[in-house]
């Protein structure tokens, strides 16, 4: 088994602190792109967009000097408006990687290209996610940096003999370096050289790049003029010192805004970029600042930076756009600066899809002496390369926001020409997944999809797009995989993305086990897909709420989570309840802290006592007897001694998560019989088992599970918001209090109630309930008397029952009327054992509780809403005769009378799994579409 370690900013936090706590803006979204162009143009003419006095500088927008960079707050803005989450951003003029930073953080996807090789390895930094093994790399060069400074040689030619041959070749160096700092750069850029690590090599890089100007004798950031002046031996190694860690802190207090980012950072010319580097009609959103004509030479700015990362400062002279020393050089005007943007807007034009937009903040050009309006002469041929509408905003810019160049700093304002690609109804090919669907599922796909089948057949459909909105929905599909548009290419869905990954080859089993899904068994629950499935059936907005009563281990609750809705459960099985936390709650948990919790453990466990202490205080003294007769003596103390380590080292949701992966593996080690889900002992009893190998082997594999979410987060098409789990009893008013739920707030109920009399939930958990919770056999009792559905009963409540349905009428009288003849036809049978006389009074019972429980589904729901109820009918002989217990119609005849109106059911079926007492399993359901 693989062995887990800490992530990275958790090892990085010694160059973090309290101090580092920054806010950062919060922007509106509003899907401006999926409406009408006018609409879009109309709301962003009206913003004020100078953010005179706002922050720039926040997170790592203050990493690295970078000349003519536009400030944050204007991608932030238009991401947020012009895009949705899960996205593709493209900045082709990426800088310093504002952009790109301000869409991960946003929940997009980016892609920012450079022709300055400066602009890659700052975006990486910015956005880095430093593994374990580069983290301690970076530690130990921060360490050999800070021990140098006293073994330094007193004479700097030294060092410059010893490591020139590791620093660049520079023309009349000693004009603009003293030997003491040539030397000191040079060493440090040989102690970079030994990184193993591409992160921490860059990371150690950009320090360097932060350095070199102070050490040289360059006058400032903007003035190319050498000041010599005396530079001490270490001076320049401090200085790098200092630089490091500032780095560093950033990097650590970037982890919360970019650890699920997904970005992609490129050297190149947005010229020169093809289908390979980026696929035509692959992007949803352009958001970029290219250079103003005539106003600066990022190549003359970034000089002995280029040169001290091994870069070639005239390389880039060659296909800078709009430098001012070319001009001058070459003697060129505006022309050549134009010609530069059109080729650069075709290239925008090719990769953006159609309908879609693109933003460019752009400055006017002077070149002798003549000022062109360059926003306004591009939007005229932007008709060329694709653009159907284009929307010039100037933006103010105040005085001591201005560029430093001559140009910049004339500059009163600067526009924001926006355009729209040319947008046309399209159709594309839904393709489903690679597993067989089920008959019902096939519909559930046509239902969600809303698509034509190709010749009757559902393996494929075809879709007439007409808007972004239409496509947008169809990256949230259950039973579709892939998006296939005319021009070959192909995009997963987020379904197929949270099953396979990004992998190419895809899985051709079902997975409902994705991400925390299979964290824990759970009998009688639906699976993932058709939970989602059914939610697609509704056109449900991204924030709705959700709400499952009967929440079980929270496959409503999740699926929701990860598909933007705000949802809610409650369950009276204290194990269900934290089995539903742990799912919803473990994946928002900072990486880092869980990681480390789980490394923690695990490390616990592979140091572990030979012999364990025979008291057993993880339990309460009441349990022990019961815990001596389920477990072996060996078996008790190690599960005690696990249970202490993860309760002392853990709090919260990462508790909970270790909790329930304990009680996972509970049953697997007891004396219990595993395929029986009542009370029956192994017939070989166990005399001790692995447990820590158990343990280990279920949390590597849930704990995976859970990194492989992280690494796909950022496709997500829709925010993750919040879910509220709680344990309590689904028929009072106080329960749904404790979740914050009020009168007609829900937008959707999507639940499987316990099916009359057919599983023993309590009996099934109790050796978790047992272990976890230190829940005796007395206190178990009436939960499993309280559940719905339960089928245990004594003779006092029994008769109480029998009375109640034979003299009162709360029931709607089909109910009555069916428990009545049940009841009949069981007296007078000569057949019937405790159990079957029970069967009325159980059946009222449970037909009471599904009763009180729409009561408050009918409160909760809005007007509109939808309540749906997976349920299924059960079975039962009286006198060698098949007797249905009709659940279905009697839930759906009392949901009428509550007020609500029934729909078209959905037949859906399910398999039974290896289990002993299954003849009377229910193998067919529906799903109970009621409507308020």
């Amino acid at each position: 088994m693989r062995t887990l370690k800490p992530q990275t900013q958790a090892q990085l936090s010694a160059f973090s602190s309290m101090d580092d706590e920054v806010s950062v803006p919060k922007y509106t979204e509003i899907p401006l792109h999926t409406g009408t162009t006018d609409d879009a143009f109309d709301y962003l003419g009206k913003l004020d967009l100078a953010f005179t006095h706002d922050d720039t500088r926040f997170l790592g927008h203050d990493l690295h000097p970078y000349p003519a960079k536009f400030i944050p707050q204007l991608p932030g803005t238009f991401v947020s408006l012009l895009s949705s989450r899960g996205e593709l951003v493209f900045d082709p003029f990426g800088g310093s990687g504002t952009t790109a930073l301000e869409a991960i953080r946003l929940g997009r996807r980016a892609v920012s290209v450079d022709a300055n090789p400066m602009a890659a390895l700052i975006g990486k930094v910015k956005t880095a996610r430093v593994a374990p093994e580069s983290a301690a790399e970076l530690h130990l060069l921060h360490g050999a940096m800070r021990a140098l400074l006293d073994s330094l040689p007193s004479d700097p030619s030294e060092l410059v003999a010893k490591y020139s041959v590791h620093a660049p070749k520079i023309a009349n160096c000693e004009k603009w370096f003293a030997d003491a700092a040539f030397g000191e750069l040079a060493h440090i850029k040989f102690r970079i050289k030994q990184l193993k690590s591409e992160t921490a090599s860059n990371i150690a890089l950009l320090a360097l790049s932060r350095t070199v100007l102070s050490a040289s004798f360059q006058d400032s950031e903007t003035r190319y003029k050498s000041v010599p002046r005396e530079v001490a031996v270490g001076e320049t190694t401090k200085r790098y010192i200092k630089e490091f860690e500032s780095v560093m802190r950033s990097v650590a207090r970037n982890a919360p805004a970019t650890r699920y980012g997904i970005s992609s950072f490129v050297t190149g010319d947005v010229r020169r970029l093809n289908s390979n580097d980026i696929a035509d009609n692959s992007v949803d959103l352009v958001m970029t600042s290219p250079p103003y004509g005539n106003a600066t030479d990022y190549h003359l700015y970034h000089r002995f930076r280029l040169l001290w990362l091994g870069f070639d400062p005239i390389a880039l002279g060659k296909v800078e756009i709009g430098s001012h020393l070319k001009h001058q050089r070459e003697d060129s005007g505006f022309e050549s600066y134009f010609a530069d943007m059109l080729q650069a807007l075709s290239g925008i034009g090719r990769v953006l899809k159609h309908g879609r937009y693109a933003v460019l903040v752009i400055g006017d050009s002077v070149y002798k002496g003549e000022t062109f309006d360059t926003a306004r002469l591009l939007a005229d041929r932007a008709v060329e390369f694709g653009f159907e509408s284009s929307h010039i905003i100037q933006r103010s810019l105040h005085k001591t926001k201005r560029s430093f160049s001559s140009a910049g700093r004339r500059a009163a304002e600067e526009s924001i020409l926006i355009l729209r690609k040319v947008s046309h109804p399209t159709h594309i090919l839904l393709q489903p997944p690679p597993y067989k669907l089920w008959p019902y599922e096939k519909l559930l796909r046509e239902g969600e999809s809303r698509a034509e089948a190709i010749n009757g057949k559902w393996d494929v459909e075809i879709k007439k797009i007409s808007n972004i909105e239409e496509l947008l929905h169809i990256r949230n599909l259950v039973f579709t995989h892939q998006i296939q548009y005319p021009d070959g290419r192909k995009e997963p869905t987020w379904q197929a993305i949270l099953e396979n990954g990004m992998a190419s080859n895809i899985g051709a089993r079902k997975d409902p086990k994705y991400v925390t899904h299979g964290i824990h068994a759970y009998k009688g629950k639906f699976y993932p897909q058709l939970a989602k499935g059914l939610i697609n059936q509704l056109a449900l907005l991204p924030g709705a709420k959700i709400l499952d009563p009967f929440c079980g281990s929270g496959t409503t609750l999740l699926e929701g989570h990860l598909n933007g809705y705000a949802t809610y459960g409650c369950d009276l099985n204290p194990l269900a309840a934290q089995i539903a936390r742990a799912k919803t709650s473990v994946v928002e948990v900072d990486p880092d802290l869980l990681t480390e919790v789980v490394s923690a453990v695990l490390d616990s466990i592979e140091s572990a006592p030979e012999n364990f202490s025979n008291e057993l205080d993880q339990f309460p003294a009441e349990c022990l007897e019961e815990i001596q007769r389920w477990f072996a003596d060996p078996v008790a103390r190690k599960l005690n001694w696990l249970l202490a380590i993860i309760r002392n080292g853990s709090h919260g949701s990462a508790r909970d998560f270790l909790e329930v992966v304990f009680s996972s593996i509970v049953r697997d080690v007891s004396q219990q019989e595993p395929t029986d889900l009542r009370i029956r002992y192994r017939k070989v009893l166990l005399e001790d088992v692995d447990v820590f190998a158990l343990y280990k082997e279920q949390l590597s594999i849930q704990f995976g599970r859970i990194e492989k979410f992280w690494k796909v987060r950022g496709y997500a098409p829709n925010q993750f918001l919040s879910s509220r789990v709680v344990y309590g009893d689904n028929r009072l008013k106080e329960t749904y209090d404790l979740m914050g739920l009020g009168d007609e707030s829900i937008d959707l109920v999507l639940t499987s109630p316990p099916y009359a009399m057919a599983l023993p939930y309590i009996d099934t958990d109790r050796l978790s309930l047992l272990v976890l919770f230190g829940m005796s056999g007395a206190e178990r009792r009436p939960i499993e008397q309280t559940l719905t559905g339960s089928r245990e009963l004594n003779v006092s409540t029994r008769r109480a029952l029998e009375t109640d349905f034979l003299e009162r009428n709360d029931l709607p009288l089909e109910c009555r009327d069916f428990i009545r003849g049940l009841q009949n036809s069981i007296e007078a049978s000569t057949d019937s054992g405790f159990r079957k006389r029970n069967m009325p009074a159980l059946m009222h019972r449970f037909l009471k509780d599904m009763d009180g429980v729409l009561e408050q589904l009918y409160r909760l729901c809005k007007p509109g809403a939808e309540a749906m109820i997976v349920i299924g009918d059960s079975k039962m002989t009286v006198d060698g005769l098949e007797v249905r217990i009709p659940s279905t119609d009697l839930i759906e005849i009392i949901a009428s009378s509550r007020g609500f109106t029934a729909l078209k059911r959905i037949d859906i079926s399910v398999t039974t799994e290896n289990l002993l007492h299954i003849k009377n399993a229910i193998t067919e359901n529906v799903v109970l579409r009621l409507r308020k």
